[in-house]
């Protein structure tokens, strides 16, 4: 039988075509199979050269700071967050749960409430890992209690020299320096009423008997000017009950032309909460060191020191100058009008506490050093 060539040609087409295509599938699931397999053999090969050392590293590098409240401050659990502070507010985890000690980065002990309970063993800390003492208050208030030699690492008060500056109140800067750094301007313009209502100094006191012997100052003082004193201390009986505790009593310290603001101790760097909670009342402050607060960039005129007169009667004196002399009164005020401001809490360079605290965490090298107890 003969074959014509037309049919020959149109089966070898088909045979070869069903050859290129078995051809073709066996090259794609083969190489599906080859390059699998290479996958997995360079994937098995890069877990095997990168150590579990370093992949924890880089973890570590990534994953929040975080930092253990070891004591309660003043006897409570206060919550710290970290929501305004541009840049850390995710970047740290504040916690009193104790079971983190060993992670934890930093481990802070408020003054006030060490006595509460047992000490973590310092021996068993990681290198990396900070215990920080904390206390806003004066050292002369937080009392003296056993801690070993060279316990902490890093400092968080109220001196400007430590590691992270914990105290009451912001950072006085020039309007000038605030405006070159981008801050928004704060005013502290009040409106005086001039003259007062009230002659002489106000002050609310509880601390009859204090370190830096402020009630001895007073006393000399009231002699040649009149001191009204409210609370425990007050020297009349009707006097006591003056500001009934919990009440608002700011107006009447607007009523006087001057009130006091005295720290009940005398240490480096220290300023009371009594200046900063009456900040924005019409009256000045009568404090105790001009060179305190002078050293915390001040504004000129913004107060008045026992230590800048040579006497008691001095100093009444020229108080009473002051609020019978429109004039010379209101230049204690003038800083108010422009000029001054503060820095914003959580501006780098005037960071605080916590905000501060998480920053230094992060930093690349902060200076190592550990603080003794002697």
């Amino acid at each position: 039988m003969r074959i014509r060539p037309g049919v020959l040609y149109r089966n070898l087409i088909v045979v070869l075509g069903c050859a290129v295509i078995l051809y073709a599938t066996y090259y794609i699931f083969s190489s599906g199979d080859y390059d699998h397999d290479t996958v997995h053999r360079r994937q098995k090969h890069l877990y095997l050269t990168v150590s579990k050392d370093r992949i924890t590293d880089r973890f570590d590098k990534l994953a929040p700071k975080r930092i253990l409240m070891w004591t309660k401050v003043f006897r409570e659990k206060k919550k710290f967050g970290l929501d305004d502070c541009k840049g850390y507010s995710d970047r740290c985890i504040i916690t009193y749960n104790h079971t983190f000690l060993e992670p934890a980065d930093a481990v802070v002990f408020h003054a006030a409430d060490l006595p509460d309970g047992p000490l973590p063993d310092a021996k068993l800390r990681h290198p990396r890992q900070k215990y920080v003492f904390l206390s806003m208050e004066s050292p002369l208030n937080t009392g003296v209690y056993a801690v070993p030699l060279d316990y902490f690492n890093w400092t968080a008060t109220h001196l400007l020299s430590s590691d992270v500056i914990s105290k009451y109140g912001p950072f006085f800067i020039t309007t000038e320096a605030a405006e070159k750094k981008g801050f928004k301007i704060q005013s502290f313009h009040l409106d005086v009423p001039f003259p007062k209502k009230k002659s002489g100094i106000l002050g609310f006191v509880s601390n009859c008997e204090t370190k830096s012997k402020r009630e001895l100052a007073i006393s000399a003082l009231s002699k040649y000017i009149n001191v009204t004193i409210g609370g425990k201390c007050a020297s009349r009986k009707e006097d006591i009950d003056l500001c009934p505790r919990g009440a608002d009593c700011n107006q009447m310290y607007g009523e006087y032309p001057f009130f006091l603001a005295i720290e009940n101790t005398v240490c480096k760097d220290y300023i009371t909460e009594k200046y900063w909670d009456k900040m924005m009342i019409p009256s000045i402050p009568i404090v105790m060191r001009r060179k305190i607060y002078e050293a915390s960039n001040f504004p000129p005129r913004s107060f008045i020191a026992l230590d800048d007169y040579a006497s008691p009667a001095e100093m009444a004196e020229h108080l009473l100058k002051l609020q019978s002399d429109r004039k010379a009164y209101m230049e204690y005020f003038a800083w108010r009008n422009g000029g001054w401001t503060v820095a914003p809490w959580n501006a780098p360079g005037y960071r605080s506490l916590f905000c501060r605290l998480c920053e230094r965490l992060w930093e690349e090298k902060p200076e190592e050093k550990v603080v003794g107890t002697s």
